[in-house]
């Protein structure tokens, strides 16, 4: 009976709980003033110590009681957060008591968390009484640290200045890789035909919106891959559209620009089969390029005839049966162009 009444004195009398300030990380447990708010610390780690204020019919509780500490993601209903916490035989002394919680580290996310209190007399089996209201988790700098490590939240803005030279490698915002894996990686998954990019980077004075470097002997200081079925590697669009200070270098299955080698005879032979006439057997050589509209440039290598260019569609010439939606190289005087002959072509595609 006795035990019932004090169950009854004790719920009738937590209406208030108040925590004491920890002023560092599992450490000062001086006492402040009543009606403050829960100040959570986090350490090292995702545990922190949370000390409070305890009243029994107004008074503070001089008693062992034990203490059931519940995290949510919201004051009132919401969802619960981490693992329950449940301290047996807790001392409090003159209202005051200080345990340890550690609810995990998938518990501290950035968002905002509250904690519900459930108290009981220490050593007993019976149910526990919860108080109202749940009590905010304020941040501190350690907590805050960790929301940054773990995930910014977004949309996330910063302003600030730092000077230095342009070669520097270090910025407002520097990300160091030591590994082997990507740097900075950002990644817009929507397929939307919007078009916005994936990094935007814009600059107001005399230097580059973006930037890549290389220091590695074969390295690419910028990549751009055009994945889809009809993608863009690069895009430029300015007065200037592109400045290059230096060689361009091609590759790949179909390049830019290629050498053209004439073969005369096998079954990879490119030249025309001639018909007589003006013309001559082999003095024409077509090039594996089909679009009309493209911009053909070429330069004989190591050819002395002259030589002109030009596009044959569908109706082919009769001196060159056979050959149609083709560039055509073709000697100006009709002679023959010889086996190995070789001419640099340049193509810009529309």
């Amino acid at each position: 009976m006795r035990r019932n009444r004090f169950i009854a004195t004790i719920a009738a009398g937590l209406a208030v709980i108040a925590l004491v300030p920890v002023a560092t990380a599992l450490g000062d447990d001086a006492p402040a003033p009543a009606g403050q708010s829960i100040e959570a610390v986090t350490a090292l780690g995702s545990a922190f110590t949370y000390q409070g204020r305890l009243t029994d019919a107004g008074s503070p509780a001089n008693a062992v009681y034990d203490l059931q500490f519940v995290l949510w993601d919201a004051e009132t209903a919401g969802a619960s957060v981490g693992s329950v916490q449940t301290k047996q035989d807790v001392n409090v002394a003159n209202g005051l008591f200080s345990v340890e919680l550690d609810f995990g580290n998938a518990a501290w996310n950035g968002d905002a968390r509250w904690v519900e209190i459930g108290v009981r007399p220490g050593a007993s089996a019976g149910t526990f009484t919860l108080l109202s209201p749940r009590q905010p988790v304020s941040p501190t700098p350690y907590a805050l640290f960790a929301k940054a490590a773990a995930g910014v939240a977004v949309p996330f803005a910063a302003t600030g200045t730092l000077a230095g030279a342009p070669a520097s490698t270090t910025g407002l915002f520097t990300v160091t890789q030591t590994g082997t894996g990507i740097g900075l990686s950002a990644n817009r998954t929507s397929t939307d035909s919007s078009q916005y990019p994936g990094v935007l980077g814009t600059n107001a004075g005399g230097g580059a919106g973006v930037q890549g470097e290389s220091t590695y002997v074969d390295g690419v200081g910028v990549r751009g891959i055009g994945a889809g079925a009809n993608g863009t590697g690069g895009e430029f669009i300015g007065a200037t559209a592109v400045n290059i200070d230096g060689a361009i270098k091609v590759s790949g299955a179909n390049p830019a620009a290629f050498v053209h080698v004439v073969d005369t005879a096998g079954p990879d032979r490119n030249t025309c089969p001639g018909d007589g006439g003006a013309h001559v057997a082999d003095s024409a050589t077509y090039l594996p390029v089909t679009d009309p509209n493209a911009i053909v440039l070429i330069t004989p290598v190591n050819v002395v005839t002259g030589v002109a260019l030009s596009w044959y569609p569908a109706v082919a010439p009769a001196w060159c049966p056979g050959v149609t939606d083709s560039w055509v190289i073709f000697s100006t005087d009709g002679s023959a162009i010889p086996a190995g002959a070789k001419f640099n072509v340049l193509v810009i595609n529309q």
